[in-house]
């Protein structure tokens, strides 16, 4: 009987030792699909605010009169003019 658990106690290492590759191989692939879901999540957050703030601008510029609207363009032109290209 001792040389049975003995045998049993072998099998089991045996087996612990083939699987534990395949466990360790599969934990980093948890985290992986985690840390996409969060960059989803975060592109989402940014692309939603960068629509809330074009939205409020397009809000501020209808406010204007028109000569003033005239002006910001005017300005916008002159800024992209000057602005040296960027690569």
């Amino acid at each position: 009987m001792n040389k049975w658990m003995i045998f049993k106690g072998r099998r089991l290492l045996i087996y612990l030792l083939v699987l534990m590759p395949l466990l360790i191989s599969f934990a980093p692939q948890k985290n992986t699909v985690n840390q996409k879901k969060i960059e989803r999540e975060q592109e989402k957050k940014k692309r939603e605010a960068q629509k809330k703030y074009e939205n409020a601008l397009k809000r501020h510029n209808r406010m204007q009169t028109k000569e003033t609207q005239t002006r910001m363009k005017q300005t916008k032109r002159e800024s992209k003019k000057k602005t040296p290209i960027q690569p």
